[in-house]
C-alpha cells in the first residue's frame, strides 16, 4: 500500500498541474516516483530532465539497462525493478541475465563491454566507487563521457529505488519478473 494517495491532475494546485501538463505534452514519465515528485514541481521538472538526459546519452541502451538493473536491485526498489525488468528484456537482455541480477549473482556475460558496465555498476552499488584498475579499464573502453554517464545512471536509479521504497510506490501488476526477496 502506497504511503501517498495518487495525486490526480484535478487535485493538483496550479503549479503542480502546469508541471504535470508540461511533462505530459513532452512525453515525459508520469507514473511511479514521478507521482511523488510532482508534489514539488521544481523537483519533478529536474527529475524529468535528468531522466530524459540519461535515456539520450551515447551509452548504449543495453548498457544503461544493465546499470539500472544493478542499482534498483541493490537498493530493492520493487516498483523500479518491475518497470526496468520489462525495459531490459525489451532491450534484448536475456531473462537469465535479469534473473541473475535479481538473485544477487553476477550474470554470465559474453560481451566484454557488458562485463565492464556490469562491473562498474556493481562496484558503485556496493562500495560507492570503483577501484583504480576498473576505472582505467572502463575509461579506456567507454571514454570519459560514457563513463560519467554510466556513473550518473547508476546513482540516479539508486535514488529512484530509494524514492519508490520510502513512499511505497505500488508495484505494477503486469511485471514480467518480480523482484526476488532479500
Amino acid at each position: 500500500m502506497a504511503r501517498l494517495d495518487p495525486l490526480e491532475p484535478e487535485d493538483m494546485n496550479a503549479e503542480q498541474r502546469a508541471a504535470y501538463d508540461d511533462a505530459a505534452a513532452k512525453g515525459g514519465r508520469l507514473g511511479g516516483p514521478n507521482g511523488v515528485h510532482v508534489r514539488i514541481p521544481d523537483l519533478f521538472h529536474i527529475n524529468q530532465e535528468m531522466s530524459t538526459y540519461l535515456r539520450g546519452t551515447d551509452l548504449a541502451p543495453r548498457h544503461r539497462q544493465l546499470a539500472v538493473m544493478v542499482a534498483v536491485r541493490k537498493f530493492q526498489g520493487a516498483y523500479a525493478w518491475g518497470v526496468q525488468a520489462r525495459a531490459s528484456l525489451a532491450e534484448g537482455i536475456s531473462g537469465d541475465v535479469v534473473n541473475a541480477i535479481n538473485e544477487g549473482r553476477a550474470p554470465d556475460l559474453d560481451d566484454a563491454m557488458d562485463k565492464i558496465v556490469y562491473s562498474v555498476a556493481a562496484s558503485l552499488a556496493e562500495h560507492g566507487t570503483i577501484p583504480d584498475d576498473l576505472f582505467g579499464e572502463a575509461e579506456a573502453a567507454l571514454g570519459f563521457n560514457q563513463l560519467l554517464d554510466l556513473v550518473a545512471t547508476t546513482g540516479y536509479y539508486a535514488a529512484v529505488a530509494m524514492w519508490v521504497n520510502v513512499f511505497e510506490v505500488d508495484v505494477p501488476a503486469d511485471i514480467p519478473i518480480p523482484m526476488a526477496d532479500g
